[in-house]
């Protein structure tokens, strides 16, 4: 013969709390210990604040500086290929050729005005547009010293 308690504890689970899914989106169902537990542990917890809350935060943030690094090596590409046969600053190239590599002039760190003359700053290179006599937008590449 069982006794009570036996029954009680077969038929009844002695958490009162419901099983739930965690809250990261593994997938995996856990028997919280307090009534406002959303996850397994820390691991999970962490899992899901740097894959969905900070990269949806810092969603523009990334995307900027991912086109400043572009730009930057963009410039360094050119520029170290045209100053070994230059062997003066500042290095000329039309604009196309860098738009063609993905250059965008919306993003730059700083801005600078000598006269007349607009200049933008990135990490190791700054650049100055004009246009030429044909109305070709032309690039002035510099390095920082």
């Amino acid at each position: 013969m069982k006794n009570r308690n036996e029954i009680a504890a077969v038929e009844f689970p002695v958490n009162p709390i419901r099983i739930r899914e965690c809250k990261c989106g593994c997938g995996y169902e856990f028997q919280p210990n307090r009534k406002d537990q959303l996850y397994i542990d820390k691991r999970h917890y962490d899992f899901d604040y740097n894959q969905n809350k900070r990269k949806v935060k810092n969603k523009h943030i990334i995307e900027t500086e991912k086109q400043l690094r572009l730009n930057n090596r963009v410039l360094e590409k050119h520029y170290k290929a045209k100053i070994e046969s230059q062997k003066k600053e500042p290095v000329k190239c039309y604009f196309d050729i860098l738009k063609a590599e993905a250059f965008s002039t919306k993003n730059y760190m700083g801005i600078s005005e000598e006269g007349s003359k607009l200049f933008y700053f990135l990490y190791d290179y700054y650049y100055r547009l004009f246009s030429n006599t044909n109305n070709q937008l032309i690039i002035e590449i510099y390095k920082h010293k």
